[in-house]
This record gives structure tokens, C-alpha cells and sequence, in this order.
């Protein structure tokens, strides 16, 4: 069984965004993020976990999606599927063959 899926799986149309940072003026910045493509994609869950934030409890859920190869995706851009934002925490190119990039990312609730 390959790791990779086929064709048909990139069933989801998602959007790749990439984070602006606009000085706010005292000293520090605002982001931002602003639409890059409309890509197919597969998107998977992979897990979650519960965190204490500042006093309060936070539900991490890992996602995996994969999408047919681009080189402009870096680290922190986001996906936007379903009105969700899958902040993107790596992407990874396993067969170093440009054919699919497979990203890890991680939706916050």
C-alpha cells in the first residue's frame, strides 16, 4: 500500500492562505492572511489533543492533508476547508519526486 493517494482522493477544494504582518504602529504587528489558490486536496484527520491555554482548556485537532506538488507552501500558511483554518505546521515532499506534498496541520477550537 503506497502512502500516497490517488488522483480521485483530492476530493476537497480548500484555499491556501499566506499570512501578512502589518506594523500596528506600537512597536509590534497584526496579521493578516490573504488567499493564494484554490487547490484539491485530501484531508484526513489524525488526532487531537486537549491543552491548559492561559487557565482554560484548548482542543487541538491534527489533520493531514495532501495536495498535488507546489513549491510556494511554507510553514505557517493556512488551509481553509469547510470554514475551518488548518494552520500549516510542516509539508513534506516523501518521495522527493515533486508529485504530492504532504502537510501536517493543525486546527485550533
Amino acid at each position: 500500500m503506497s502512502v500516497f493517494p490517488r488522483i480521485g482522493a483530492l476530493r476537497h477544494r480548500v484555499t491556501m492562505e499566506a499570512p501578512i504582518d502589518a506594523p500596528d504602529g506600537a512597536g509590534g504587528f497584526s496579521r493578516s492572511f490573504m488567499p493564494v489558490a484554490d487547490v484539491w486536496a485530501c484531508v484526513a484527520p489524525s488526532g487531537a489533543r486537549e491543552d491548559f491555554v492561559e487557565q482554560r482548556a484548548e482542543q487541538a485537532t491534527s489533520h493531514v492533508v495532501t495536495i498535488r506538488w507546489r513549491d510556494d507552501v511554507a510553514k505557517d500558511m493556512r488551509f481553509v476547508h469547510r470554514g475551518r483554518r488548518l494552520r500549516i505546521q510542516s509539508a513534506a515532499d516523501p518521495d522527493e519526486r515533486r508529485r504530492f506534498l504532504i502537510c501536517q496541520c493543525e486546527e485550533i477550537s
